[in-house]
């Protein structure tokens, strides 16, 4: 009678460990597949994502601040807790007596922190929050002025504008020599119209003052061109 074979334990304990390897990979390598697919088609991050990432980070970095502010504090008292008990080496030395730390005393220091990383906090908050004020400012007076006059006369000095305004407007010109005044006269117009306009309307540009201060000139008796003698 031939002799039954018996089951080999270990080869079957290996075939049945490899087919649970196998199957673990092939589970690793579908579930990799399909987060890749999801990952390209949720495509980048939206603003509200990444704003609740980054609060998230800050709650984050809040806590670990308490941690460490709860760490630093049983550490000193664990020192204090060994000085305490460390004893004297010098028998002739008499050793200070150590203050005892109570739990009261743990508990305000532990409040001083809180209150300190809370003013640093507020601090912060201002900065940023007077930051905006400041660029939300900026943004609407130094806007550019889109109701600016077109029929200001275009000039990089009063020399040129005087030569534009005699072809512009010759009728403007009876005196043969109005340069002779129109420079003078129009400095001192535009010191004085300067300083009243930057009052009453601050917050404009250098050349937006300039623009009204010239359109005003324009019809200022004091410009020698509008003093046509009779």
């Amino acid at each position: 009678m031939p002799k039954k074979m018996g089951t080999n334990s270990k080869a079957e304990a290996a075939r049945e460990r490899r087919a649970v390897a196998e199957s673990e990979k092939k589970g690793k390598e579908a579930r990799d597949k399909d987060d890749q697919y999801w990952r390209e088609a949720e495509g980048t991050k939206s603003r509200a994502a990444k704003k609740r990432e980054e609060e998230a980070e800050k709650r984050m970095e809040a806590a670990a601040r308490k941690a460490e502010i709860r760490k630093l504090a049983e550490k000193e008292q664990l020192e204090l807790e060994r000085a305490a008990k460390k004893p004297d080496k010098k028998a002739n030395r008499v050793a200070a007596p150590v203050p005892k730390v109570t739990t009261a005393d743990l508990d305000k220091r532990r409040d001083e922190e809180r209150a300190k990383v809370l003013k640093n906090a507020d601090v912060e908050k201002k900065k940023v929050s007077r930051m905006a004020e400041e660029e939300e400012y900026e943004r609407v007076v130094m806007v550019k002025n889109v109701n600016r006059d077109d029929s200001l006369i275009e000039a990089h000095s009063v020399d040129e504008a005087l030569k534009k305004m005699a072809v512009s407007e010759p009728g403007l010109l009876p005196d043969r020599h109005p340069e002779k005044r129109f420079k003078a006269s129009f400095m001192a117009f535009q010191e004085a119209e300067l300083a009243k306009l930057k009052e009453e309307k601050p917050g404009l540009t250098l050349h937006q003052y300039k623009d009204m201060v010239w359109k005003m000139w324009k019809k200022s008796p004091d410009n020698p061109l509008n003093q046509v003698p009779e």
